[in-house]
């Protein structure tokens, strides 16, 4: 290879790099949204970014609002903070991760709401995957670098399962800046290893 062809190489890498890291920061920083309409009723998650570093914290929002202009009793959710769930799930279904693994003693009441009235929460994920064991922290381990689904749903009593709306959002996990900068250089210092 003459000097030419390596210092254009390099290049094409350098250029590569950044593009990437310029892409994923723009895609980082947008409101990742999915909403479902259904018998009058707008069903809503939403994370604060679609692209996460490994490690970071994941802030989702459930939401339902009443769109369809005339007062609806969508039906009886668990009291309290308990009247909705949230779940993650990995690219290939793999249960990661669940907000409420164990229903609360709290009772139910009837969700009811007014014409463009809402009733949202909010819940952090911690990219820590339960194991499916609620009480066993001892087998609890940090995600990886990956692609992820949100989903938040009613937690309504099985009389009224049949309104149950899963609504989904997918993230994407990836490894810390600093990793991929070291890979980014390593990948210059075998061009140089090249070129000697």
């Amino acid at each position: 290879m003459n000097w030419r062809t390596k210092k254009s190489l390099k290049s094409v890498v350098c250029a590569g790099i950044v593009i990437l890291a310029l892409a994923g920061c723009a895609k980082a920083n947008l409101v990742n949204s999915n909403s479902i309409i259904e018998e009058g009723i707008e069903y809503y998650v939403q994370t604060d970014r679609a692209v996460y570093n490994l490690g970071e914290e994941v802030q989702t929002l459930f939401r339902v609002t009443n769109v369809s202009g005339s007062p609806v009793d969508i039906g009886m959710v668990l009291a309290g903070d308990a009247w909705c769930d949230f779940f993650v799930t990995d690219d290939d279904n793999t249960d990661i991760w669940q907000w409420m693994r164990v229903m609360p003693p709290s009772g139910w009441t009837m969700l009811h709401l007014e014409p463009d009235e809402s009733r949202e929460y909010q819940i952090t994920w911690d990219m820590i995957s339960d194991n499916a064991t609620p009480f066993d922290r001892d087998d609890d381990y940090p995600v990886g670098p990956g692609l992820y689904n949100i989903t938040g749903q009613l937690t309504l009593s099985n009389a009224y399962i049949h309104r149950r709306v899963p609504v989904s959002v997918s993230i994407e996990v990836i490894p810390e800046p600093a990793t991929v900068l070291l890979l980014g250089l390593g990948g210059l210092a075998l061009l140089r290893k090249h070129r000697a």
